[in-house]
């Protein structure tokens, strides 16, 4: 796999962004035409009927009621890249609403993956958060990865995981304030005409600080359901919120630890999970969880980046892999992995199997931005006060630099 990681800057209104975002990949624009070719010759085979096509229509009243940002994000990067809006708008909805197709019908897929966990205070070697992700996706999205940072005209700066020509923080992320945040897929039937997670997660990075904060507001705003999202603070605070149209719940840490993977836990959202994974990886997600919580507790205390890498290395197996490779069911594998520090405003990257790539480390500098580094120190930033903050005042100042 190629370790290379892309790096992405953009700034100011949600369009300006947008546009941006585009104007920085439109040399994979090739590719990004192929992969909405690809999304839509599966939609067609999945056989779309009048109740799909209606949740995508009544989706998209509910973006222009209450996000028309993600929509001028949108329109930015269709422009850029020379796209038709209304298709890009389409390939960015069907690929989460294809869930009631496939549910509906029990059909197989294995689009996506990804394991999560959080550990924190007692958990870890140094009592600090840590927060990480492997990426399970379609492997033609990893020449289409990318890292971005933003620094939107009103909100907090963040730097997030991303694919070229998607909207929003696509994959997780880490704001200035030291709040963390990464998704997982899961396959259920509590699903309907909201806000996708990749909205969700932009508007937590840029208007919220706190897991607490963040918790509200995924509580009040309307939701696509079909998403777990894991999130971690600088303060300690540690949640995983399992996502449904009609249910929300909050699984909170235990033993200062949370795992989260692609299916649910809560009594309130078990049931409308769907295992859909073809046989040879079927029930993947529990082996997975069980793996990732055992190995924890095992190491409560002495958790650290290390293990972290380590664990997100694991093979064992079709089911229980954590760093899974295409061979294991021919249609996903590990095309990232990261691994949050929130208290320290930093995260390691690395780009394409965690068991054979390097991982490169990325910090926040008040003044210049997000930076990589070869090291951390031995101190770490505190929150600014928000009156001081310069991305509330709506600066521009935060960039990546290598």
């Amino acid at each position: 796999m190629d370790t290379e990681i892309p790096l992405i800057t953009i700034g100011g209104t949600p369009y300006e962004m947008g546009r941006q975002h585009g104007l920085q990949v439109v040399h994979l624009r090739p590719l990004i035409v192929e992969a909405i070719k690809a999304r839509f010759a599966q939609i067609k085979s999945d056989g779309p009927d009048e109740r799909f096509e209606s949740l995508v229509r009544e989706t998209t009243e509910v973006l222009r009621e209450v996000d028309p940002p993600i929509l001028e994000m949108i329109r930015g990067q269709a422009e850029a890249l020379e796209l038709d809006f209304d298709i890009l708008l389409r390939y960015d909805l069907v690929s989460y609403l294809r869930e009631d197709l496939i549910t509906r019908r029990a059909a197989n897929s294995a689009d996506e993956g990804c394991t999560t966990w959080a550990a924190v205070g007692s958990a870890t070697a140094n009592g600090e958060p840590l927060l990480v992700k492997n990426r399970d996706y379609r492997p033609e999205h990893l020449p289409l990865q990318v890292l971005a940072t933003a620094t939107p005209a009103v909100g907090y700066r963040y730097i997030y995981g991303s694919s070229a020509g998607s909207p929003g923080v696509f994959n997780s992320g880490l704001n200035e304030r030291g709040l963390a945040i990464a998704d997982t897929s899961v396959h259920s039937t509590d699903i309907g005409p909201g806000l996708p997670d990749y909205s969700l997660m932009m508007h937590i990075l840029e208007e919220h600080d706190t897991v607490c904060s963040a918790l509200d507001y995924a509580s009040s705003a309307p939701r696509m359901g079909r998403n777990n999202l894991i999130l971690a603070d600088a303060g300690g605070d540690v949640a995983v919120v399992e996502l449904g149209y009609h249910h929300f719940a909050i699984v909170k840490a235990r033993n200062s630890i949370v795992v989260n993977t692609n299916h649910f836990v809560s009594p309130r959202l078990k049931e409308s999970f769907v295992d859909c994974t073809p046989t040879p990886v079927k029930g993947n997600s529990f082996h997975r969880y069980a793996l990732v919580r055992r190995e924890l507790e095992a190491a409560r205390g002495s958790i650290d980046v290390a293990l972290a890498q380590r664990l997100m290395a694991t093979h064992a197996g079709p089911l229980a892999s954590i760093c899974r490779h295409l061979e294991l069911d021919g249609r996903l594998a590990t095309i990232a992995t990261t691994i949050y520090q929130p208290a320290r405003r930093a995260l390691r990257f690395c780009h394409g199997y965690p068991c054979q790539s390097s991982y490169q480390t990325i910090t926040l500098d008040n003044e210049q931005g997000f930076l990589f580094v070869d090291s951390l120190p031995d101190t770490f930033p505190h929150p600014l006060p928000p009156d001081e903050n310069p991305a509330l005042s709506g600066a521009q100042s935060g960039y990546l630099r290598p």
